[in-house]
């Protein structure tokens, strides 16, 4: 099982889809999108511990955050930006090796639309937690 520790680096491959992780399109830099793996630094994400126990999540090719376009509802989009915003990592104990990513002190957590699309440049947005596995991701 992999563990998030801060500073450490990323790839969080989708639970559903196994053939899409978390990317950060390279057409705009700004909307996050599911896309099969390549080892790109549009991929990988830094994980920064604070002292809330939620973490940053930074974009190791641009140093933009993971973040919500908006304020937390279901279906808002992920995208990437410039002001740091924290993200609660909880473990899946029904499949180990697996997180969530939640808007701390909510229900929602990030989701590959689609019901885990897994066509290249799916979007991945906001949605309130459930037991479905598009919601789930295997860090790398």
């Amino acid at each position: 099982m992999v563990w998030i520790r801060s500073g450490a680096r990323h790839v969080l491959v989708n639970i559903k889809a196994q053939n899409s992780c978390l990317n950060l399109s390279g057409g705009d830099n700004h909307a996050i999108i599911g896309y099969p793996p390549h080892d790109g630094l549009n991929q990988q994400w830094e994980f920064v511990r604070q002292q809330s126990g939620n973490y940053l999540i930074r974009s190791v090719g641009t140093g933009l955050y993971l973040r919500i376009d908006g304020e937390p509802a279901n279906d808002v989009m992920i995208v990437a930006g410039r002001e740091p915003y924290e993200w609660y990592v909880q473990y899946e104990r029904s499949l180990p090796g697996s997180i969530r990513l939640y808007v701390p002190g909510t229900k929602r957590n990030i989701d590959l639309s689609g019901q885990g699309n897994p066509n290249p440049g799916a979007p991945v947005t906001l949605w309130d937690a459930w037991p479905g596995q598009h919601q789930l991701w295997r860090p790398q």
